[in-house]
């Protein structure tokens, strides 16, 4: 069954029904999936989905895949983004604050000198988390997400958004889903933790502006990366450009955002019809199984 579904990310079929109608007429696709002596029901289809999403099979699938075939290989880039992804349930009302007295600016009096201080930011603080704590803090239900388009405009969506980090050739190295309402940055040292347990080396991180900021830019240089990520304008002075040589290299970000293109278009990433973030997680993956799969056999 877990063949199956894979073979449904990689012809793009919508449905599972759609799916089982094409392994009755198929008999060659069948047999690579390992039915022998008929195909399963679709309750049956369903049962398994949700056992494998409940223990990330597929999850620790690419995981494998990634240190079987590429855990001696040096990447020269890896690009980091995100793609909304929306979903058909109803997203997560959040609970409002209680209305309190605003607080006056500065130092109040009996404060100490540095207890005026904010509190580090989500960035900062997975500095010093491990890879397990950052993962169990990022939400993952359904809920309403707004981006900047890359043509200007503001997208609304309500569902979930996937982030990925992409290496030289359009290889998938590491990939999660959270709510839709997560900022792009919160998932980029994890992606970063997760790619470097699984491959020898990498040495340029490309990033967009979204990624911009100092914890970032040190989880990257701990981990021996070279994190290339346009520079913010600041108040009345404009965004400096890139050097020849970082631009050259920050044009292979372009992998990553082909990378969802792909994933959306023609397996699977357009035809989401499961419900909570454990089994979105886990349609998507099987798209980013086949993706890996085409990817290595195109090298």
């Amino acid at each position: 069954m877990a063949r199956a579904f894979v073979a449904k990310a990689v012809l793009n079929v919508p449905t599972t029904k759609d799916l089982i109608d094409r392994l009755g007429v198929d008999i060659r696709l069948r047999r690579i999936c390992g039915f022998a002596h008929g195909v399963p029901s679709q309750a049956s289809f369903s049962r398994a989905f949700s056992d494998f999403a409940a223990n990330g099979l597929a999850d620790a699938t690419h995981e494998a895949a990634v240190r079987s075939v590429f855990g001696q290989t040096i990447f020269h880039h890896g690009a980091i983004d995100a793609a909304s992804v929306p979903a058909r349930e109803r997203g997560v009302r959040k609970e409002e604050s209680p209305a309190s007295a605003p607080k006056k600016r500065g130092r109040q009096k009996g404060q100490g000198k540095h207890e005026s201080r904010k509190e580090p930011s989500p960035q900062e603080r997975q500095l010093t988390q491990s890879l397990e704590q950052m993962l169990v803090e990022l939400p993952r239900v359904c809920d309403h997400g707004v981006k900047i388009g890359p043509k200007g405009y503001t997208i609304h969506w309500r569902g979930y958004k996937a982030h990925a980090h992409v290496g030289d050739g359009g290889i998938p190295l590491a990939f999660m889903t959270t709510s839709a309402s997560v900022h792009d940055s919160r998932a980029a040292i994890p992606l970063l933790r997760l790619t470097s347990g699984r491959i020898l080396a990498l040495f340029y991180a490309l990033m967009d502006k979204a990624y911009a900021g100092a914890p970032i830019a040190q989880a990257a240089a701990d981990l021996g990366h070279v994190p290339i990520v346009p520079p913010k304008a600041e108040r009345n002075h404009p965004a400096p450009e890139f050097t020849p040589d970082r631009k050259r290299r920050y044009d292979h970000r372009t992998s990553v955002e082909r990378f969802f293109s792909d994933l959306k278009d023609n397996h699977g990433g357009n035809h989401l019809f499961v419900k909570g973030g454990h089994k979105v997680q886990a349609h998507l993956m099987f798209g980013v199984l086949a993706i890996f799969g085409l990817s290595v056999f195109r090298l």
